[in-house]
């Protein structure tokens, strides 16, 4: 029987990482410049944000960076996960990067702590063996033929087709779940709830978290019709006035409805509502200059990079942390640019 925050590692799993990381290296377009980002390739600001631990926790969460009220400095990078129209259907992300958070990480030697957000809370792929099998998918899609003779359709649409053909034609919980994560239009990034959809440590506890919008404060803006919409509209609300998100913590409290290896499956809020560790404010700034996007395009977000007492849990967050670090090493190299965390004081001389 499973017990609570416990792990269960398939005896194959390395090597199916092993595999999932030439996959992805595979479909890295390495003729453009600078190459992008394998996911989430375009973003909409380089925010500045504070983390602020709230007070008087109750003890069973006073872990890790929630020990004690802190504020903590932290970069926001909002994404879009393939699509370079923000009017399109997407997924959306959300990376926080705090600066000065000391301890070790399990990444790399470090003063930075990452968390990755997600604008679904359900993960589409269920294991790492399926991650394989769906990447293999696509990248036969991308070696046929045929959507060269389906010259009238437009190729990404052919290509899904046939990944959807090989592969999620009999996985219909998982097709669900991705058609509903790339059809999400949001109006604007600062509005949307975002997920970790994978669980992590909070200390002995295995949690999800997510990030909250108080979405009633928000200054309003008019939405502009533009491949860029996502942009203005952070520029525009930021401009105006100060937004914030509550960042939250789930925990699991049943083994086996609330499981840590497939994050396909929903955690019951009603058993264990969603709690308040932090509030993450956006201040008035100007999140979209030159130098914040180019700076946001150097910067490599990896769920490893964090405290022993926020560890990543499940097949899909261990394969992550060869296949982000590999792919952003390969990336950063191609592009002829130092891999490296960036600093706080250099972050805040571009938003003098």
């Amino acid at each position: 029987m499973a017990t609570l925050a416990e792990e269960t590692i398939p005896p194959d799993e390395a090597a199916l990482i092993a595999r999932l990381v030439v996959q992805n290296l595979a479909l890295l377009n390495e003729k453009e410049r600078p190459v992008r980002r394998g996911q989430h390739a375009k973003h909409h600001g380089c925010v500045l944000a504070d983390f602020e631990v709230e007070p008087d926790l109750p003890a069973e969460l006073r872990h890790g960076l929630f020990a004690t009220p802190k504020t903590y400095k932290a970069l926001i990078r909002f994404s879009n996960g393939e699509a370079r129209d923000d009017r399109k259907g997407d997924a959306h992300g959300m990376a926080l990067k705090l600066f000065d958070v000391p301890g070790d990480k399990l990444l790399e030697p470090c003063d930075t702590h990452d968390f990755i957000l997600l604008d679904q809370p359900l993960f589409f792929i269920r294991n790492v063996a399926d991650y394989v099998g769906l990447f293999d998918a696509l990248l036969n899609a991308k070696a046929s033929v045929i959507p060269k003779l389906l010259f009238f359709v437009p190729r990404f649409a052919a290509e899904l087709g046939l990944v959807y053909l090989s592969f999620l034609s009999n996985r219909p919980t998982e097709l669900a779940i991705l058609k509903r994560t790339v059809s999400s239009k949001p109006e604007t990034p600062l509005a949307t709830t975002y997920h970790s959809t994978t669980p992590y440590r909070l200390g002995p506890h295995a949690v999800r978290w997510s990030a909250l919008p108080n979405a009633a404060r928000l200054p309003k803006f008019t939405a502009v019709s533009s491949p860029d919409k996502l942009r203005h509209a952070l520029a525009m609300q930021l401009g105006a006035g100060e937004a914030t998100f509550d960042f939250m913590a789930q925990l699991q409290t049943d083994a086996a409805t609330m499981p840590i290896e497939d994050p396909t499956q929903p955690w019951d809020v009603a058993k264990s509502p969603p709690r308040k560790l932090a509030t993450i404010r956006l201040p008035v700034q100007r999140p979209d200059t030159r130098e914040l996007m180019d700076f946001c395009e150097q910067l490599a977000f990896n769920p490893w990079r964090c405290l022993a007492e926020h560890r990543p849990l499940g097949g899909i967050n261990r394969a992550r942390r060869q296949v982000y670090a590999a792919v952003s090493r390969r990336r950063h190299e191609l592009n002829g640019v130092a891999e490296r965390e960036p600093t706080l004081a250099e972050f805040l001389a571009l938003h003098a």
